[in-house]
């Protein structure tokens, strides 16, 4: 089943009112379906056991001017061959409804309800039609991604209150923390359900810091949006930035070249690196180890000054440009990396055996914020989470980019989905990085480091594109307007897909050890709230 023609002539032979879109082109496939099937097809997809298809990304398109329809598309990643499966679907003239498939797929629910906020389309049959990205103060009737919403809309403000669930029963207490914490932490709410001392519930209170970004690319050229994409996440500014020049380039038949993909390859694990040796350092923290965080905090900052002397910004921004990268580096530059990274992973081996040994922390993390397979896999969680509860997953592999496709990359899997099993993905994946930078180093080639554009595509051509950042797959879809202007660009961080496990993860842990949990999510809530 893992072959493509095989794979979609089932699809068609199980569902004959399907029309295949596009021929298929090596891992992807894309079928049109009236909205009527789409409850059906997507079951299909997700629980049969030879596609197992993992929901990735679900987003609406307001077709106007291009013609009065709203589009739906549903895109899956069926799991043995690690193809995408996208199903679209169009919502003609006033017709505001369509099938919520979140009663059989847990992963579309949060996607379903932010459509329902930014477009004002109803999932019918949707568990919880609360509102997620519209906070109740905002005025009834708007949805900023529809066409006739202008982004400098200043909006008015109504009453409102939060509904939260509720348990009921003697001795149920409710526990709210935030959405103000203490320290530089952003804004989010969480409310424990307890009895006694274990937690029967938590329950998210997100997008406190919705800055319109999708709204906002939609005021930009193709060419022009790099800076915004790098902004969605600050401690992910390659992997965004990446991410939206592939799907441009992708628009306009660009090819990078072999030094400038090699080049992408480096600074991304180089910010892989500074990030996974900041995570590891607090996550000992908030064990109350303090001797891993300040070694670790040590390391992260020769990273990012690495990051500084060799492009003038410690998190890399401005590195990533459509066609290529921005800037060179010399022979001495490449050195100096490897050099740099050869004293820090001596260090932070010495470290890392001093972690492990540690029995008292190994105690704490052990069996803490468990995540089980059946649990991740229902809620299409991603990257570091997901292969700490043994999702065999990493784009770098499974369709690679950059230069990956010339630098294989190992998988680091565990099965136990605790804080420990999340932790030593990291301290895996932080050697697996400077092996990676180290062979990036022997291999890349001399050559050009960027192309410019010379085609401009048709309003209405889109493309995907997908990019495995340091905490997991990041998702954009880039849509063309009229005169090399941006339709829409749907993004999805992997927080986006990771925030509603965690709800899960805590569950008969108690509140003092969610801080530990949530660090070991290490969840953006600026990618979050778009």
């Amino acid at each position: 089943m893992t072959d493509t023609r095989s794979c979609d002539e089932t699809l068609k032979a199980t569902f004959p009112s399907i029309l295949q879109a596009d021929v298929a082109q090596g891992a992807f496939s894309h079928f049109l379906v009236s909205k009527d099937v789409l409850p059906a097809i997507t079951r299909h997809l997700h629980t049969q056991p030879s596609l197992r298809g993992r929901l990735a990304l679900l987003w609406a398109v307001d077709n106007r001017p291009l013609r009065d329809s709203y589009g739906l598309h549903y895109l899956f990643t069926l799991e043995p061959s690690c193809r995408w499966v996208l199903l679209s679907t169009e919502l003609m003239g006033n017709d505001r409804l369509f099938p919520s498939i979140t009663p059989h797929i847990h992963a579309a629910k949060w996607y379903e309800r932010e459509i329902r906020d930014l477009f004002g389309l109803i999932p019918q049959g949707h568990p919880d039609l609360r509102r997620l990205v519209r906070h109740e103060h905002w005025p009834t009737g708007t949805h900023p991604l529809k066409k006739d919403f202008s982004w400098d809309h200043v909006m008015g403000r109504q009453q409102g209150e939060q509904h939260f669930r509720r348990i009921e029963g003697e001795g149920v207490f409710e526990v709210p923390v935030g959405p103000i914490h203490a320290g530089i932490i952003e804004s989010g709410h969480f409310r424990f359900s307890v009895a006694g001392e274990p937690i029967m519930q938590l329950e998210l209170h997100h997008f406190w810091k919705h800055r319109g970004v999708e709204k906002l690319f939609e005021q930009h050229a193709l060419t022009d949006a790099v800076p915004l994409a790098e902004r969605v996440s600050g401690d992910t500014t390659v992997g965004h930035g990446l991410a939206y020049c592939q799907a441009v380039e992708s628009l306009l038949h660009l090819d990078v070249p072999r030094r400038g993909r090699y080049l992408r390859s480096l600074f991304l694990e180089l910010e892989r690196l500074h990030n996974h040796l900041g995570d590891v350092g607090a996550i000992c923290n908030d064990t109350a180890y303090a001797l891993p965080h300040a070694h670790c905090s040590r390391m992260k900052e020769q990273i990012l000054q690495l990051n500084d002397r060799l492009t003038g910004s410690r998190f890399l921004r401005g590195i990533n440009r459509i066609g290529g990268v921005s800037m060179d580096l010399t022979e001495r530059q490449l050195t100096e990396i490897v050099l740099e990274l050869d004293r820090v992973e001596q260090d932070f081996a010495e470290l890392e055996s001093i972690i492990t040994h540690n029995a008292s922390l190994i105690d704490r993390l052990e069996t803490t914020g468990v995540l089980t397979e059946r649990t991740a896999r229902d809620h299409g969680v991603v990257g570091v989470v997901g292969r700490a509860s043994g999702l065999n997953q990493d784009i770098r592999r499974d369709r690679p980019f950059a230069a990956y496709d010339e630098l294989p990359v190992t998988v680091v899997t565990y099965r136990y989905g605790d804080v420990r099993a999340r932790m030593r993905v990291r301290l895996d994946e932080i050697h697996e990085s400077m092996r990676l930078v180290r062979e990036i180093r022997t291999k890349i080639p001399q050559g050009p480091i960027a192309v410019d554009p010379t085609h401009r595509p048709q309003a209405g051509e889109w493309a995907l594109s997908a990019v495995e950042g340091w905490r997991g797959e990041i998702l954009y879809m880039v849509m063309a307007g009229e005169n090399g202007t941006i339709h829409r660009c749907k993004v999805r961080d992997p927080s986006f897909a990771n925030w509603p496990a965690i709800q899960w993860a805590v569950l008969g842990n108690i509140i003092p050890d969610f801080p530990l949990i949530n660090k070991s999510f290490s969840l953006s809530y600026a990618g979050n709230d778009l």
